[in-house]
């Protein structure tokens, strides 16, 4: 049987016990009854109040802290998923990050051009564990985002896998999940930054802490 402690303990990086991610998880989930219901506080909270941002791109680990992505209110996918994680750990639901690449069909023509590609690695999100269950969770880009591009944005009711959709609002292709690398209880910067070296070339040095 599967030890899931493991998914509710602090690390340099998903600081669960930073008392600004706990106040925060306090405030949050005080009128909350079930698990689920904190979840999706939670969910909502980092979908929406953490404003999605593909060009925050640091080369320092701290930075990828979740107090600090916290603190700032943005992130792209990965800082997003550990602050997710973070505060699911600090509300006692325990949690993970999901490691994987997608093509996203919809992406903005300069970023692109700047990747050289449309597949995005890494593409972090969130594994929770709820009422026995490991379920699948994105809160990767906020409603605001979604409605501007024409997109679903991602729904999550604690109950159901909540991943990002394949097609968009006229039924044209969004989001592919292309590799799954697998689940980690903290970010694998070694693995991370040995596959988007093959994927990037040189200008991985440049965007992502080795």
């Amino acid at each position: 049987m599967e030890n899931v402690d493991l998914f509710l303990k602090p690390t340099s990086i998903i600081d669960c016990d930073h008392p600004a991610i706990v106040r925060t998880v306090e405030d949050l989930t005080r009128e909350c009854i079930t698990t689920g219901d904190k979840a999706v506080q939670l969910f909502y909270y980092v979908r929406d109040k953490c404003h999605y941002n593909m060009y925050d791109i640091s080369d320092d680990r701290k930075s990828y802290r979740s107090s600090w992505i916290l603190e700032k209110g943005q992130g792209w996918c990965m800082p997003k998923a550990i602050l997710f994680t973070s505060l699911c750990r600090a509300a006692g639901i325990p949690s993970r990050l999901i490691l994987t690449s997608i093509c996203n069909h919809k992406s903005p023509p300069e970023a692109v051009e700047m990747m050289g590609t449309n597949v995005f690695f890494p593409h972090v999100y969130n594994h929770i564990y709820i009422n026995g269950h490991w379920i699948k969770a994105a809160p990767t880009f906020n409603y605001d985002i979604c409605k501007r591009i024409g997109v679903s944005a991602v729904e999550f009711d604690g109950v159901h896998d909540a991943v990002l959709p394949q097609l968009d609002l006229e039924g044209g292709l969004y989001i592919e999940y292309l590799d799954d690398y697998g689940v980690f209880a903290d970010v694998p910067w070694t693995l991370i930054f040995e596959i988007g070296y093959k994927i990037y070339g040189d200008s991985m040095r440049r965007w992502f802490p080795k």
